[in-house]
Formats: structure tokens, C-alpha cells, sequence
């Protein structure tokens, strides 16, 4: 018995699509170095839904692979063996908010940049930040405990979920700590979960927390001839200002996003590494400080130009140079790798990689999160074969 005739008996009101082209949209990410092969993909619209679907599907061994906004690069989300793909577009609803609490509950399929804005409309912020937040969901940003561009400031996903829903392999359901802030009953399985990408169970509901909103900030666009100036540069800006962002790129980075985009030089003549840095600016006084920072970083020889932001125009055009790489290389097809280190060992780890940071790399990132005293690199390879030849380089473009 096929896979829809078995939902048919078994789920009859779930939705199951064998439509060539939803196989293969609903069947890969961003990664594409897998050709996408599920049997069949399908859309439930509750957590009954879901339930139901894994029971069937453990019943008859039938793989599942969870289906997000399909924005990663590491192929969590690829099926190419014949298994059933389940997405959660039909579960999108936006559940409850709770002003006391400072909480929203909502289903997976949630898109982050929907979730932003229901915030906003309250009055309060979320956090989690990237560039594919219009088209990522809540259900995978948890499942790969997603971190984005604010994480010096406000953590990683983990950092936001207060509670969490799971359907696990048995067809179980799981509501994981429900909102508490102190929770000292043992076990806290909602931990287990976030970052597991769906290998442990399918995220069905998630309650975010919400905070106040930042106060209003400047972007600045730096230029470094040295890494041996990172290091100088982040202790000095953290030390007199207040930092939600700093992201370091390379060349490469700049080559391929304004390529891309079709965006000029920033600053007029190309550096070996750039920082891309947000921090509060609520009036002229911090302003003022942020240019001091600036042009002791300059005298320093930490840097060698820059730009500051005047307006949330030029502040998110100065953040397209940093959130267009991923986008401006997926296409190669690249290969993705998350490497934490030390915030100290930053330099370091780069120059002491050069084959694998400076020959292979199509383009290298940087995300510096200082609360959590780590760094996390992004770093975009070529392929397989740049990374196996020592003698090997990337393609110039």
C-alpha cells in the first residue's frame, strides 16, 4: 500500500501532496547538494494532526523529515531517500500572548519576521534576528537553535523559548516547563529538544518570550587592514558603548554581496576584513562617544575607514552587506560550517586555519557574541574538492 492510501485510512482529513514541484520545493534547502526524492509531502493544521501522522508513520516505518521555511544551508531539511516531508505552513496561528508574562504562544510554522511584528504591535521586541526572517519559521529556528545577528545581546533561540510542545517519535506529546520562569522539578526537557533538528520529535508549539524594545541605534560599517585588530576594536566598543551586534566579514564577503545585489562600495576602496556593528544611540551623547571610539580606533591603526548611520535608511543598508552573503553564494552551491570558539581566540583561529579559513573559504563570517563568550563563525565553502586538494583554490568570482 502506497503512502497516500495509507494516510487516507489512517489520517483521513491530513493533507497529502505528491505534486512533482511541491516534491521537490518542500523536499530540499538551501544547501542543494542533495537532489530532493521525498514520496510525498505533507501539511497538518494541529498538533492532533501530527500526532496522529508519527503514529501512523511509526506504525508502517515510514521516515518523516520536518519541513520549516527550508532557509538552511546544511541540509536538515533535505529529503532525498523517499521519505514523507512534513510542513507546518498550515499551522501558523499566533495562539496567546500574555502581557504579564511578556510571552506569545504560537505554532510552529510561525514566520520569525510575523512573530517580530506581532511584537512590535505590543509594544515589546523579539530578538532573534537573520536574514532570512521573513521566510523562516519558529518550529525550525528552535529546532536548529537559530542565533542571528543580536546574539552579543540577547542570546540564542534557546534563550527565548519558555515553553515548548512536541510530538515525539511515538506519536507522544510533550508540553515542555509551560511558560514558568522558575521551574526546579527536575528534567528540563525543552532543552533536549531545541537544537535537535527534528531527530527527537516535531516541534508543534512554542511560548517565545518578548522583551522591551532596544533604544535607537546606529549602524557602523568598519574596514580592517588586520585581524590582529578585531580583538582591540570589539573590548573598546563593548567597553563604552552598548553593543547588540558585531559581525566580522572578509573581502570575499563584500565581493560576492555586492555582486549580488548590485550594492557600490561602501567606502569607496576595498579592505581585507570588514565589521558590520550595531550599539544604542539614544541621544547626541553617546553619539559623540561612538565617533571617539571611532577615531581612537583609527589612531590606533585598528581601522582604517568607516561609516556611522544617520537614519534606519542607511542603517539597514549598511546591514544588506552583512545579510546578503548567505543569499549572494547559495547558489555555488556552499557548504556551511558552525565553529564556536572563545571570543579571544578569534584571530587566532583564522590564522591558524589558512587552508581551511583562506584557500577554501568562498567567503568567511564572523558573529561575536560577547555575553555568552563565544565566537561563531559562518564560513561558505566552495565545495568538496577546494577542502581535499592542497594545492586547490576557489574560483575567483
Amino acid at each position: 500500500m502506497d503512502f497516500s492510501r495509507q494516510m487516507q485510512r489512517d489520517c483521513p482529513d491530513l493533507e497529502v501532496v505528491t505534486d512533482p514541484g511541491v516534491l521537490e520545493s518542500h523536499g530540499q534547502d538551501w544547501s542543494h547538494f542533495r537532489t530532493p526524492a521525498p514520496a510525498a509531502v505533507v501539511f497538518p493544521r494541529s498538533v492532533e494532526q501530527v500526532r496522529e501522522l508519527v503514529r501512523a508513520a511509526a506504525r508502517h516505518r515510514i521516515p518523516l523529515v520536518p519541513s520549516g521555511g527550508r532557509t538552511g544551508l546544511s541540509g536538515g531539511a533535505v529529503a532525498c531517500s523517499g521519505e514523507v516531508v512534513v510542513s507546518f505552513d498550515r499551522m501558523r496561528r499566533i495562539l496567546d500572548f500574555n502581557a504579564v508574562e511578556r510571552t506569545v504562544t504560537v505554532e510552529a510554522g510561525v514566520v520569525t519576521a510575523q512573530l517580530q511584528a506581532f511584537a512590535r504591535d505590543k509594544g515589546l521586541y523579539y530578538p532573534v534576528s537573520f536574514a532570512s526572517e521573513g521566510s523562516s519559521q519558529v518550529g525550525g529556528n528552535i529546532a536548529t537553535n537559530a542565533g542571528g545577528i543580536r546574539v552579543i545581546r540577547y542570546g540564542m533561540t534557546r534563550d527565548r523559548v519558555a515553553g515548548l510542545k512536541v510530538v515525539t517519535g511515538t506519536g507522544e506529546v510533550l508540553d515542555c516547563n509551560r511558560g514558568l520562569v522558575k521551574n526546579a522539578s527536575g528534567y528540563d526537557f525543552r532543552h533536549l529538544f531545541i537544537g535537535s533538528e527534528g531527530t527527537l520529535g516535531f516541534v508543534v508549539e512554542a511560548t517565545m518570550k518578548l522583551t522591551d524594545p532596544p533604544a535607537p541605534s546606529r549602524v557602523m560599517l568598519l574596514a580592517l587592514d588586520k585581524l590582529a585588530g578585531v580583538m582591540p576594536l570589539f573590548d573598546l566598543l563593548q567597553s563604552f558603548l552598548g553593543l547588540s551586534a558585531f559581525e566580522l566579514f572578509n573581502d570575499r564577503s563584500m565581493h560576492h554581496v555586492r555582486l549580488a545585489h548590485g550594492l557600490p562600495d561602501p567606502l569607496g576602496q576595498a579592505a581585507p576584513w570588514y565589521v558590520v556593528t550595531e550599539c544604542d544611540c539614544p541621544g547626541e551623547s553617546t553619539e559623540r562617544i561612538a565617533l571617539e571610539c571611532f577615531e581612537r580606533a583609527v589612531e590606533s591603526g585598528w581601522l582604517r575607514d568607516g561609516v556611522i548611520s544617520q537614519n534606519e535608511k542607511q542603517a539597514a543598508d549598511l546591514w544588506r552587506y552583512r545579510e546578503g552573503i548567505a543569499e549572494s553564494v547559495a547558489h555555488y552551491p556552499p557548504y556551511k560550517n558552525d565553529v564556536s570558539v572563545t571570543v579571544s581566540r578569534v584571530p587566532n583561529s583564522f590564522c591558524g586555519s589558512p587552508n581551511c579559513w583562506t584557500r577554501c573559504a568562498r567567503s568567511t563570517t564572523c558573529s561575536i557574541t560577547g555575553t555568552s563568550e563565544t565566537a561563531t563563525y559562518t564560513s561558505i565553502f566552495s565545495g568538496p574538492r577546494a577542502c581535499r586538494s592542497k594545492t586547490s583554490r576557489p574560483d575567483p568570482t
